[in-house]
């Protein structure tokens, strides 16, 4: 068990654990009692429901859902702590949230006396200071990526380090080493945390995933457009985007009709063909078509010849592969998570549209409006049982014939 300091930082979907806030990254550093980082530890967390404020950590819900629930992390968090003094920086918040956590995870943390806070400890060694980047900049430590959780804990680290070097008597900061207070004796595995940029290294691309030797793939291949995976596939590119949960349902899908790469790839380009087609219909293409027929074929995964091909007339028009989905007077539409425009707004806009603006989920609804259409909240999470699409909200503009700024 070591002796020293162990420096917390948690990114969280809110303030207030309570009211159901929950954490989404945890970063802990192994701190000597000279100061010297002897460790660093991070993994983002599962909230299983909806990101909060994405704008402040930058954690998308597809990254947090291949990571593991707080529940999983527990034991091994109290075994990193264990035998060390907590340090935060705004200890109160950390110690509260973690409290919280850990209590829902049936372990229990030391009182917050346990503590130590670089933030109020700047009052002691940093007059005036008091956030993070600011008493980082006082030392001359530069931070990078702040509200990233290890960023954030090694900046206190450094604030860490600066105060015992500061010439504060010896006795005082060994008291403290002395109490480090009592964490559960867990066994200590951190086989399971995922930082935040190994969480970025899966796959997303349809194709990519589905990628089999050509030649077996050509051989069983019958030439057809499966009209189950067009339907789905019109679906997912309602609002011109594919998160990481609607790739997954291609996937799946794709496997569940024994569709080839070969035969996905056609009904891609099929898909591409004929939206090209329709935007062709007047003998003119528009900025606007122009930009859809763009963004459509790179998810699509066109080749880049042909989508450069698509800026002029196609010779012959093929038949547009579309649902044909519309919002339409008397629809209901749901809406989760913290949208870039005030909810409020969006139910005016809604409401003066005929259409019924909701913030609970109902069966009836024909379509969740998403801040992260990856969102693992609970409207989100019965949306997808129910089979209702979930839309971005650039994807709601899209479908009302909205600007993004108006």
């Amino acid at each position: 068990m070591g002796r020293g300091f162990a420096v917390v930082d948690l990114e969280t979907t809110g303030l207030f654990p309570q009211k159901h806030d929950r954490i989404v990254e945890v970063a802990i550093v192994h701190v000597s009692p000279t100061g010297v980082v002897e460790g660093v530890w991070e993994t983002l967390v599962n909230p299983m429901r909806d990101m909060g404020a994405q704008r402040i950590h930058g954690i998308s819900a597809a990254a947090a859902a291949r990571a593991p629930e707080f529940g999983a992390l527990a034991p091994s968090i109290a075994s990193l702590l264990r035998g060390r003094v907590p340090v935060a920086h705004n200890a109160s918040f950390d110690a509260r949230f973690l409290a919280h956590s850990m209590e829902q995870a049936g372990l229990a943390c030391p009182d917050f006396a346990y503590w130590m806070c670089t933030m109020q400890l700047a009052g002691t060694f940093l007059p005036g200071n008091r956030s993070l980047a600011d008493c980082s900049a006082a030392i001359g430590y530069a931070m990078e990526n702040a509200h990233r959780a290890s960023a954030d804990a090694l900046a206190a680290a450094a604030l860490l380090r600066a105060y015992i070097g500061a010439g504060q008597d010896p006795a005082w900061w060994d008291g403290w080493l002395a109490t480090p207070g009592e964490w559960p004796d867990e066994p200590f595995d951190t086989a399971a945390w995922l930082a935040r940029t190994d969480s970025d290294t899966a796959p997303r691309s349809v194709l990519e995933r589905l990628h089999v030797d050509v030649a077996t793939d050509a051989a069983v291949d019958d030439g057809s457009l499966n009209l189950d995976y067009l339907a789905l596939l019109d679906r997912v590119l309602l609002d011109r985007y594919m998160s990481a949960t609607e790739t997954d349902d291609l996937i799946r899908f794709a496997a569940e009709l024994n569709l080839s790469s070969t035969a996905v790839r056609r009904i891609h380009r099929a898909y591409f063909d004929g939206l090209v087609s329709a935007a062709w219909a007047d003998d003119q293409l528009t900025a606007d078509e122009w930009a859809d027929i763009q963004k459509i074929g790179t998810l699509l995964e066109i080749d880049a010849e042909t989508i450069a091909g698509a800026a002029s007339k196609p010779d012959a028009a093929v038949p547009t592969l579309s649902t044909g989905f519309r919002l339409s007077p008397g629809d209901t539409v749901v809406i989760t998570g913290e949208t870039r425009r005030d909810r409020a707004a969006w139910f005016d806009i809604l409401t003066e549209r005929g259409l019924i603006p909701k913030d609970s989920m109902v069966k009836k609804a024909k379509v969740l409006v998403a801040a992260d259409p990856d969102s693992m909240s609970g409207k989100a999470r019965q949306a997808r049982a129910w089979g209702i699409p979930i839309v971005t909200e650039e994807g709601l503009e899209r479908l009302l014939g909205l600007g993004a700024g108006e």
